[in-house]
């Protein structure tokens, strides 16, 4: 499986707002890949990123088929939000309201 260290063809994107207790605010930018083939041929990889200023996480959801990759990065995303929001003590905000609604 091939390591993700960005994500090139984006298909999807959002921006948001990291809230973080301590009162710092920070741009946050969620992005979707285009799910694309191994080169095995054996698996489809969605590759997606989150990222502040401060922090990026870029990682892919490997399925049997584009979209299989497709819905378990969505779902991923929910998990690495709430993941995010309890590690770095603060709440995502889309449209100035609570929550990324990814």
């Amino acid at each position: 499986m091939p390591k993700i260290t960005e994500v090139d063809d984006v298909i999807a994107i959002r921006e948001l707002e990291f809230r973080a207790n301590d009162g710092t605010v920070e741009k946050a930018i969620l992005k979707v890949g285009r799910p694309f083939e191994d080169k095995e041929g054996l698996s489809w990889c969605c590759p997606y990123e989150l990222s502040t200023k401060s922090r990026k996480k870029v990682f892919g959801m490997h399925g049997i088929d584009p979209l299989q990759a497709l819905d378990l990065t969505m779902k991923t995303l929910r998990t690495e939000v709430e993941y995010w929001e309890r590690t770095q003590k603060g709440k995502f905000f889309f449209l100035d309201e609570e929550g990324a609604e990814v």
